[in-house]
């Protein structure tokens, strides 16, 4: 299965990135363990999303900005928890909306982590025939990050359906370009436990 970018990068990607992205999504246990700098720590990437994408009132693929956010917490054990949020707004900027979902490596989730030397990478599939990864670079001592997310959709796939976090509903989503990613670190556990 081949892959295509929805991403324009100043990063080339290979013929092969891609379909990597997929299948780390699809098979990945996260093996490579994280650092010990990480544990009891939070990693925050935000990023925006520019879809093409059908909505809850319309069946017509529209263009619509989404902010994305993944937050990790790396427990004491090492392991990563992790939450996707989403949140949208409608054309005229006056209704806004958010979901999330939660994961916990291991525990069945599909969204696998890696980490290995300064970098962590996150892949997850995204709806039927999509996947998200989201690399992060630490510095030397693990106290700031930048990050970059790449997203794609099966060749030959005309779009991929994803189960909007937000409303329940199924969207069919034709291209979704990332931007904007920022990165940051913070000690204790994001999500308040």
């Amino acid at each position: 299965m081949t892959f295509s970018a929805n991403r324009t990068s100043p990063h080339k990607l290979s013929s092969r990135t891609v379909p990597a992205i997929v299948a780390l999504a699809m098979t990945s246990s996260g093996a490579l363990a994280a650092p010990a700098q990480l544990y009891g720590r939070s990693v925050i990437v935000s990023w925006t999303e520019d879809r093409i994408q059908t909505t809850d009132s319309s069946a017509q693929p529209t263009s619509m900005t989404a902010s994305a956010q993944l937050s990790v917490y790396i427990s004491a054990a090492g392991r990563p928890g992790s939450r996707v949020s989403m949140t949208v707004s409608n054309r005229r900027g006056t209704r806004t909306r958010s979901g999330n979902r939660d994961a916990v490596q291991g525990e069945g989730s599909a969204r696998s982590f890696n980490f290995h030397g300064n970098t962590m990478s996150a892949s997850m599939p995204r709806g039927s025939a999509g996947a998200m990864q989201i690399s992060v670079t630490f510095d030397s001592g693990f106290q700031s990050c930048s990050a970059h997310v790449v997203t794609g959709k099966a060749s030959g796939a005309q779009f991929t359906r994803v189960k909007s976090m937000i409303t329940g509903t199924e969207h069919d989503f034709y291209s979704v370009k990332a931007s904007g990613e920022s990165c940051r670190v913070q000690d204790g556990n994001v999500f308040g436990n």
